[in-house]
């Protein structure tokens, strides 16, 4: 591991940091306790449907998405959020994540979630964890209520390197020393540009990338 305190470890959320897809979650959630009107489960399922066949691509989707919680409180989505935590994400938590977070910790880093999820999954874990923080995609609210808008950019692909450049540059680190835990081939930019790439149980062409760059591969 780097010198103590010089360094971030950055983790991806599902299929990395948890077992799962958060997502995945959130939707059989909402099927659950039916969240969803029905026209909002037919728009839904259309935007599925234009993903699914390639029409929009995944920041496409997610945008529509993010549309139904257009006028939801923001209170209803964390008081969810909160709930799915208890009932599904702690038990998917990976131990073997939970102890390289420690072992970084012992070091002085800095550790933080880096996904393309919103603050309202992710953020639960990150109190349950101690870590030090979280860079993810975040939807606009005006007076406590969403837009059904994004507050930023989608943290997703090179985004996510972009994201990790600029908390490097904030907080005087280097990217080179840093450490990035990732699943998916879309995450190949920031695992590039880390010191650290480490690719967690890696879908097929990452772990055909990782094999052929020498990055390491944890298989959880």
């Amino acid at each position: 591991m780097e010198q103590v305190g010089t360094y971030a470890a950055f983790f991806d959320f599902d299929d990395t940091l948890i077992r799962a897809n958060s997502g995945r979650l959130f939707w059989d959630y909402c099927m659950e306790h039916q969240v969803y009107t029905p026209s909002q489960l037919g728009y839904v399922a259309l935007c599925a449907l234009r993903y699914l066949t390639g029409i929009d691509d995944t920041e496409e989707f997610v945008r529509n998405w993010a549309v139904c919680f257009r006028g939801w409180p923001e209170e209803k989505l964390a008081r969810m959020a909160y709930e799915i935590f208890d009932k599904k994400i702690r038990k998917a938590i990976r131990r073997a994540a939970i102890e390289e977070i420690q072992r970084h910790k012992q070091q002085g880093a800095r550790v933080l979630i880096l996904s393309a999820s919103t603050p309202y999954i992710c953020e639960p874990v990150r109190e349950h964890l101690r870590l030090d923080g979280v860079i993810c995609t975040r939807l606009r609210t005006e007076n406590g209520f969403f837009t059904g808008e994004f507050a930023g950019p989608y943290i997703f692909g090179e985004q996510k390197l972009l994201s990790a450049i600029l908390y490097c540059e904030e907080n005087g680190l280097e990217l080179s020393k840093c450490y990035y835990y990732g699943d998916a081939f879309t995450d190949r930019f920031i695992l590039e540009a880390v010191g650290h790439p480490v690719c967690v149980c890696p879908e097929p062409k990452l772990r055909e990338l990782a094999q052929r760059k020498n990055w390491r591969i944890a298989d959880w």
